[in-house]
């Protein structure tokens, strides 16, 4: 708690720090000013013209276009990762699928289907690397273990995005493989491609970048696969003419800044803070948006200033398609309602069977409808989520002690 003395004190210093920042030239309105001159011709291009715009919610929300009558939707639940007091680390991730309209297959609703992967390391030696996979009627099971031989460091971190990569898009390509879907519009929570743990990949494979790292997945043929799993969940939908938008609800990379502006003018913490600022002046009962833009390469480590293709220069993916054609295009959506910033992820092939504005409409009218996110994601989301009861009977069962630090010892949640 707050002394007197000390409450006094952080308001004259909020006040005096508030009155600083009215007084300088608002970041909003420079943020405007830097979009309207961005540099696109670099890695990262406009794919149609340059633009921000702004239309009414309730106009938006009444566009349906026939050709996407049906909108399916993947979501994941996850335990967040679980540590124990002998170094294991431990992390859960079911996915599940739905449609909107409401779809039922053998007599069941989608959602009965799942994919659960879980995921776990130790520095102990309890037993060797492994990936096994097994399944019932309804549920895709997926179970790997790590050892220090394989993941020295940022074990949280991979363990996390490899229970979320094994589950989400894997349960996506077994659901259009069981629902045989040709058409339609296919969502997914989340980026369109796990591009952190691409880098791990990427530098296990150059070498010396990977043992730096502590991080040599690449020895194991079954979890470069894993990884595959958006890449090859994007060749299943261009094969069925399906396009694939990827709902990026917290898009904090900075490439637009990198790549789009020059240094002295970069002065946002994230691409999200700067196209927040950017698209802030959306009236409330609208929603704001960008033009398409599409990135072709990222940052590299190797050499300042350097870019690498990925998921090109990863070449133990085996790309059935063109690399150009999983270039990631992607605009950005605010809405006044959730005051936050969405990036729409979209693999350029979709691009050879449907029309960028077309897309756009429907996404922007799906975003419209629901409230922040689409209704399928916002539906998936919630049936998909691990409560924190579920996720401490998941620990008790698993009879090991929990890591107990000072704030989970005073009653924090685990």
């Amino acid at each position: 708690m707050l002394s007197s003395d000390v409450r006094r004190l952080f308001l004259e210093e909020l006040k005096t720090l508030g009155e600083r920042a009215q007084r300088a030239v608002s970041h909003r309105d420079e943020a405007r000013r830097l979009f309207s001159h961005l540099q696109l011709d670099g890695p990262i291009k406009a794919l149609t013209p340059l633009e921000r715009r702004a239309e009414p919610l309730l106009q938006i929300a009444h566009h349906h276009d026939p050709v996407f009558e049906v909108i399916y939707g993947v979501d994941g639940g996850s335990t967040r990762p679980m540590h124990f007091e002998d170094g294991t680390t431990l992390c859960a991730n079911q996915a599940v699928f739905l449609s909107d309209p409401p779809l039922r297959h053998r007599g069941f609703p989608l959602e009965t289907w799942r994919t659960l992967a879980l995921v776990s390391h130790s520095f102990q030696n309890v037993g060797e690397a492994r990936v096994t996979y097994t399944q019932n009627e309804h549920v895709h099971h997926w179970r790997i273990h790590l050892t220090k031989d394989f993941l020295e460091r940022e074990v949280e971190h991979i363990v996390k995005g490899l229970a979320d990569v094994t589950s989400e898009p894997t349960h996506a390509k077994n659901m259009l493989d069981i629902l045989d879907i040709q058409e339609g519009l296919l969502l997914v929570d989340g980026a369109l491609y796990p591009i952190g743990l691409y880098y791990y990949l990427l530098g296990d494979l150059k070498g010396e970048w990977g043992y730096r790292w502590g991080v040599r997945l690449s020895d194991r043929e079954d979890i470069v696969a894993l990884l595959a799993a958006p890449i090859r969940l994007v060749e299943a939908c261009v094969a069925r003419k399906l396009p694939i938008v990827a709902i990026n609800k917290t898009p904090e990379t900075s490439w637009l800044l990198r790549f789009c502006l020059g240094s002295p003018e970069r002065r946002w913490a994230s691409d999200r803070q700067f196209m927040t600022a950017v698209l802030s002046d959306t009236p409330k009962d609208s929603l704001g948006y960008t033009n398409w833009f599409i990135q072709e390469a990222y940052p590299s480590w190797e050499e300042r200033g350097s870019v690498i293709d990925l998921p090109k220069a990863v070449s133990d993916f085996a790309l059935i398609l063109e690399p150009s054609l999983y270039h990631v295009a992607f605009f950005y959506v605010y809405d006044p309602r959730v005051r936050s910033v969405l990036k729409i992820e979209v693999p350029r092939a979709v691009f050879q069977f449907c029309d960028p504005e077309r897309l756009r409409r429907q996404i922007l009218a799906e975003i419209a409808r629901g409230k922040g996110v689409p209704n399928v994601i916002r539906k998936a989301d919630s049936r998909a989520r691990i409560t924190q009861e579920e996720r401490e009977a998941l620990i008790r069962a698993c009879g090991l002690d929990p890591d107990y630090y000072y704030n989970l010892s005073r009653g924090e949640s685990l």
